[in-house]
C-alpha cells in the first residue's frame, strides 16, 4: 500500500499529532543524590508530558523526517533539557565573559561525587579527564592503542559508530556476536576467549549498558571479560553514555570498579550527554582510567591534538547536571519507565512484533521477524504504512535484520499515538494477506 492511501485511512487528528515538532525516587539500585539545593528547581519545571516545539532548533531528529512521520528514530529525547543545567548556561552567559577558560575543580568532584553516590564507584582525580564526545575520545583510543590492521572487537547488535570509525581509521573489526535466545541477550563467553586469542586482537569495545538491547551487564560478566582480557593482553574501551538510565530492578556498574583486573585494562567513557538530554553539547564528556600506563600515553595524544580543552558550556553542563541534576533525574527515568511498560504491554497483545524490555535507557529493541518481511520491507512498513521513522536494527550488524529500535524518549502522547499508528497498520496488513 502507498504512504498516500495510508495516510487516508489515518485518523486526521493522528496525522496532525505527527506534524507537531515534538509531544510533550526511580533510583532503584541506586543510592539517591541529595539535593544540596543550590538552584531552586522544583517539580512544576518537570512538565515530561508538555509538547515542545522543536522547529528552528536544527533538530537532526526532525529534519530527517518526512512530512507526517513520527520520527523515533535517532537517541535524543523530546524533553526539555533539565532546568538546572538551563538555568546555570544562562547564568553563565548573562555575565558576558566568554574567554579562555580552565577546567575548574568543580568539574573533577562533581564526577567524583556522582561516580559514587550513583553508582558506588570511588573515583581518584587523578583517574579523571575532560574528553571531547564519548565516540571522539574512544576514536582517540583506536589511535593511541592500536596499528592500521589491528582487531577491534565489538559485540553485535551494537552501536554502528564503533564499527564504523574503527573501520575509516583502518582498524579490522571482529565480531563476537551477543546470543538471543528469543527473550534476552547474553554474552558468547566461549566464542568471545576464542576471538581475543587471535593475533593482533588489541581492544574490546564494550557497551555498558548496551544500545540497542538495553541490557545492564552483570558484574559477574563484566568480571570474566576482565579477566580474559588481562590474560590475553586487551584493553577494554567502555562506553558508559547510558549509565545515569537505569530502569527499576537494575543497577549499573561501572567497568573498573568491578575487579582488579578492570582497572588494569579498562578505559571509561561517560557523559550527562543522554541522561540530561544534552546531545546537541555532544563536547560534553570525560574519561576515568585507573592505570596509570593506561591513562598517560592516552591523555598525551589528546593533549598533542589539543583535545583536551574543554568549552565553557560542557563545563558548565556537566557540573550543573552532577551537581543539581539529580532530582530530575529520578522524575525523568519514572517517566520512562512508564512508557517502556506502554510500549511493551502493547506489543505483548500484537503477534509479528515482540518488544525486548530494555534494563535501561529510552531505547526499545523490536524483535519483527514473525512478521516475514526482508528489512527494506520492514522499513518502508514502519515509514510508509505506520508513519514512523525509526532505527533500522540491521546497521547495528550482525544479528539485527528482522529488528528495529524504537525511542520513547517523548511525550507519552506520542508513544501511545505511534503504538495506535502500528495498530491500524498491523490490521491492514492482517487484512490484505
Amino acid at each position: 500500500m502507498e504512504r498516500r492511501e495510508f495516510i487516508k485511512i489515518t485518523s486526521t487528528a493522528a496525522c496532525a499529532a505527527a506534524l507537531l515538532p515534538s509531544v510533550g525516587g526511580l533510583m532503584t539500585g541506586c543510592k539517591d543524590l541529595k539535593d544540596e539545593g543550590k538552584l531552586p528547581i522544583t517539580n512544576d519545571s518537570w512538565n515530561f508530558d508538555e509538547v515542545v516545539d522543536r522547529s528552528g532548533t536544527w533538530s537532526i531528529k526532525y529534519g530527517r523526517a518526512s512530512e507526517g512521520q513520527i520520527p523515533m528514530w535517532i537517541a535524543d529525547m523530546d524533553f526539555r533539557t533539565a532546568p538546572a543545567v538551563s538555568s546555570a548556561l544562562k547564568e553563565r552567559l548573562n555575565r558576558d565573559v566568554l574567554g579562555y577558560t580552565f577546567t575548574p575543580e568543580e568539574f573533577y568532584q562533581s564526577i567524583i561525587r556522582w561516580e559514587k553516590e550513583m553508582h558506588g564507584w570511588q573515583v581518584e582525580k587523578d583517574w579523571v579527564a575532560y574528553c571531547p564526545g564519548v565516540i571522539t575520545a574512544i576514536n582517540q583510543a583506536y589511535l593511541t592503542f592500536t596499528e592500521p590492521g589491528d582487531g577491534i572487537v565489538v559485540m553485535p547488535p551494537v552501536y554502528n559508530l564503533f564499527r564504523m570509525y574503527a573501520e575509516r581509521l583502518g582498524r579490522r573489526v571482529v565480531d563476537s556476536p551477543l546470543l538471543f535466545n528469543g527473550n534476552c541477550y547474553r554474552m558468547d563467553f566461549d566464542g568471545l576467549e576464542r576471538i581475543l586469542s587471535s593475533p593482533n586482537i588489541k581492544i574490546l569495545v564494550l557497551c555498558n549498558p548496551h544500545n540497542p538491547v538495553g541490557i545492564v551487564w552483570d558484574p559477574d560478566d563484566l568480571r570474566r571479560i576482565a579477566s580474559i582480557c588481562r590474560q590475553k593482553g586487551v584493553l577494554v574501551i567502555s562506553d558508559e553514555i547510558h549509565a545515569d538510565l537505569t530502569l527499576p530492578g537494575h543497577r549499573h556498574s561501572p567497568f573498573c570498579s568491578v575487579s582488579d583486573d578492570a582497572s588494569a585494562v579498562g578505559l571509561v567513557f561517560a557523559s550527562p550527554t543522554k541522561s540530561f538530554n544534552l546531545a546537541g553539547v555532544s563536547m560534553t564528556a570525560y574519561c576515568i582510567i585507573p592505570n596509570k600506563e593506561l591513562r598517560e600515553p592516552y591523555l598525551k595524544h589528546l593533549r598533542d591534538l589539543k583535545l583536551n580543552e574543554a568549552p565553557i558550556p560542557s563545563l558548565v553542563a556537566t557540573i550543573a547536571a552532577y551537581t543539581e541534576g539529580a532530582p530530575w533525574l529520578q522524575s525523568l527515568r519514572k517517566y520512562l519507565q512508564s512508557n517502556v511498560q506502554e510500549v511493551v504491554d502493547f506489543f505483548s497483545n500484537n503477534l509479528g512484533i515482540k518488544a525486548i524490555p530494555p534494563q535501561a535507557s529510552f531505547l526499545v529493541w523490536l524483535d519483527c521477524r514473525t512478521m516475514g518481511l526482508q528489512q527494506e520491507e520492514l522499513m518502508r512498513f514502519f515509514s510508509n504504512k505506520a508513519g514512523l521513522l525509526l532505527s533500522n536494527g540491521a546497521m547495528y550488524g550482525q544479528g539485527g535484520e528482522g529488528f528495529v529500535r524504537m525511542n520513547i524518549g517523548c511525550p507519552r502522547k506520542i508513544v501511545k499515538e505511534a503504538l495506535g499508528r502500528l495498530t491500524q497498520a498491523l490490521e491492514i496488513v492482517n487484512v490484505m494477506k
